[in-house]
């Protein structure tokens, strides 16, 4: 891919999308970007790959393993397979990018 992936881009993945909360940018062998933008709450799911989420915009929390770490625009945020976790007090123009890698259950 040589051009660039933006914000727009992904916003418009995201409102083409099937749950209308993510969308997927590009995928290369085990990896995956999308781009999440939750509204109200988030009701994900535990993930079999690793995963970063880098946040874009807005602030609030990450919840992993009953841990809340707060956050804010450009923090970087590791997510290690199989780890319960979800954004918690999020403000209305949380979004981020995410990236997935890796085998099923994760790297060692």
């Amino acid at each position: 891919m040589s051009e660039p992936i933006t914000v727009q881009k992904a916003l418009q993945a995201v409102r083409n999308s099937a749950d209308g909360l993510y969308g997927v940018l590009l995928e290369n062998g085990s990896m995956e970007l999308g781009y999440y933008k939750p509204v109200g709450s988030d009701g994900q799911s535990p993930h079999d790959q690793d995963e970063i989420y880098i946040v874009q915009s807005g602030t609030g929390a990450l919840v992993r393993n009953g841990e809340k770490s707060p956050f804010v625009p450009g923090d970087a945020l590791f997510v290690a397979a199989g780890i319960e976790h979800r954004f918690v007090d999020f403000s209305d123009d949380f979004a981020c990018w995410v990236i997935f890698w890796g085998p099923t259950g994760g790297e060692s």
